[in-house]
């Protein structure tokens, strides 16, 4: 399953927040029991990136595309 840029943009539509995003990413990301550093090699960003994104302060549809791709979510799971 893939995430395409207007998945986002849906979201955006419908107001989903950064700080949903956040912690919805947080959370997948802990329940694999992966590091910042390893989720940063998968993705290929930084843990500075990373942080970044899952602190709310970054929305960047494509980080945001790039991280949950790597956590296996499906698009739904972010809007």
């Amino acid at each position: 399953m893939s995430i395409s840029m207007s998945n986002f943009d849906t979201a955006v539509k419908t107001g989903i927040s950064a700080d949903r995003v956040s912690a919805i990413l947080t959370e997948a990301r802990q329940e694999r029991s992966y590091t910042l550093e390893q989720l940063a090699v998968t993705t290929g960003l930084t843990v500075d990136e990373l942080k970044a994104v899952e602190d709310g302060g970054v929305t960047d549809p494509a980080l945001v595309q790039r991280i949950a791709s790597a956590l296996g979510l499906p698009p739904a799971a972010l809007l």
